[in-house]
């Protein structure tokens, strides 16, 4: 039996790194998906699950307490036919209208007003800006 001198040579082989979790890491694409994990499992636990349970809950005729029966869109159909509910989306709609325009209009009104030159500006300024800045500041003067 002869040994072959070729099988005994082999080819050479680089050695093997240890796993490095930085190396890993610091792959764009990796690291860009792990970032993004937390927030996406926060809006889907946060936002996702009411909403869709809002809409299940919508397709049913359910009681206080009370397991509920699936109905469809009859609920949708019965808010569409009753009078009051026409009443109360127009009065939203209005009352939505009307105060964007008045905050609007207010805001540049006082905007323009506060580019003026006149005497105790900063005072004025400081007193508008205040309701803005309290509960910040309380927060985080509870919190500390």
């Amino acid at each position: 039996m002869s040994i072959r001198s070729e099988s005994l040579i082999g080819v050479a082989r680089r050695p093997r790194r240890a796993f490095s979790l930085a190396q890993w890491l610091d792959r764009e694409p990796v690291f860009s998906w792990l970032m993004m994990v937390l927030p996406i499992l926060f809006l889907a636990a946060f936002v996702g699950y009411p909403f869709f349970y809002g809409i299940l809950l919508s397709l049913q005729d359910r009681p206080v307490a009370q397991p509920g029966t699936f109905v469809g869109l009859k609920n949708f159909i019965a808010d569409f036919h009753d009078p009051v509910f026409w009443r109360v989306a127009i009065n939203t709609f209005v009352y939505t209208g009307v105060a964007t325009l008045l905050k609007m209009v207010g805001g540049l009104g006082l905007a323009l007003a506060m580019n003026q030159h006149f005497r105790m500006k900063n005072l004025v300024r400081a007193l508008l800006l205040l309701p803005f800045i309290v509960p910040t500041v309380l927060s985080t003067v509870a919190w500390l």
